[in-house]
């Protein structure tokens, strides 16, 4: 049903509302962006974590396609500029208050969400996700990994992930979100684009971007957003059908025990006229 919904969701476009809420987390109060499907059943959620030093306003047009797919978005800004372990701890504690139902949503299991980042981003929810048993999956947009912490948690991560991957840069550590993907035990697949730009995977962008990483592209930032949106509801359709497959009754255990023998049957009689 779910994967009925979302192919639905993505034929016909929902309409979708946009809040901003305070909120706390991981010590910190700040501004979380929550876009929700406001036409037909929000079929789960992604939280959207920005790259270094930006803000939740470089993933608005995300946060709309994702929205009018039936996906509701929450996009926080981020408490830490350098500490990015920080961030991945601020990302725990959002996802924890989604299951008790905040910011402004009905409470949400862990398997309906999915974590997607970009950059320095996309470090800081590989190292959530790796602490975070049963989220629905992970989905890294050209993920820098500076010291190797990224990869380390991404060995540990138990969930499947789909990684996107720009040319390679001095913003993306020269194509370091390689080392994440190989990293990854559950990978279901990796798609690089060499003449994308760092800038391209957050959507909008602006000129700080574009001077340091290079010149973005309107078709390109479409494109990457198009996939990062089916990415997502793929996630959560695995999710969805290995949640069916856990509740399916079971069967009674096969016994080891060999067969019991047939029941003795009356005693013979002998007729004394033979």
């Amino acid at each position: 049903m779910l994967l009925q919904g979302a192919i639905g969701a993505v034929a016909q476009p929902a309409a979708f509302s946009r809040e901003t809420r305070s909120v706390d987390i991981a010590g910190y109060v700040e501004d979380v962006d929550v876009y929700r499907p406001t036409a037909g059943p929000t079929i789960g959620v992604a939280i959207v974590a920005h790259g270094f030093t930006r803000t939740r306003i470089r993933h608005k047009d995300l946060g709309q396609a994702l929205a009018q797919a039936g996906i509701a978005a929450v996009i926080p800004d981020l408490p830490n500029v350098v500490d990015l372990w920080g961030n991945g701890d601020a990302i725990i504690d959002l996802v924890r208050k989604l299951e008790e139902g905040v910011p402004g949503l009905e409470p949400v299991a862990r398997s309906n969400i999915v974590l997607i980042g970009t950059s320095a981003g996309g470090l800081a929810t590989v190292l959530a996700a790796s602490k975070l048993p049963g989220v629905a999956g992970w989905i890294g947009l050209d993920p820098v990994d500076r010291t190797g912490s990224g990869s380390e948690a991404a060995a540990q991560l138990g969930a499947p992930a789909i990684v996107l991957l720009g040319g390679g840069s001095s913003c993306n550590l020269f194509g370091s979100g390689r080392n994440i993907a190989r990293a990854l035990p559950h990978l279901v697949r990796t798609v690089a684009w060499k003449e994308a730009s760092h800038c391209d995977f957050e959507d909008p962008t602006n000129n700080f971007c574009r001077v340091l990483c290079g010149k973005s592209s309107t078709s390109m930032q479409m494109r990457i957003r198009r996939e990062t949106v089916s990415a997502t509801l793929e996630l959560l359709s695995l999710a969805a059908a290995a949640d069916t497959r856990l509740a399916e009754p079971m069967g009674p255990p096969e016994s080891d025990a060999p067969p019991a023998p047939d029941a003795p049957g009356p005693p013979a009689t002998s007729n004394p006229d033979d």
